[in-house]
């Protein structure tokens, strides 16, 4: 099994679109229905932030909003 690959915080675009496995394209369709965030201005073009892109993916996965998880007995197996 190989290792995980290193992900930097602040991802170039086409480095965001790999880490949710979409082609640039897609990507870009995903941000522009809201679905995923908007990228941050830094030196050297616009950078997308690994943790706002996590919290936008749990949102759409549900894990962000599993009212099980409080629940004693119902707890997600995930």
């Amino acid at each position: 099994m190989s290792a995980a690959p290193y992900w930097p915080r602040m991802l170039k675009r086409s480095t965001a679109a790999q880490y949710c496995e979409l082609t640039p394209q897609q990507f870009d369709a995903e941000v522009y229905a809201g679905r995923l965030p908007m990228s941050v201005a830094m030196a050297g073009g616009p950078r997308w932030d690994r943790a706002a892109l996590d919290t936008s993916l749990d949102e759409m996965s549900g894990v962000g909003n599993d009212w099980r998880k409080d629940q004693p007995g119902l707890r997600s197996a995930a």
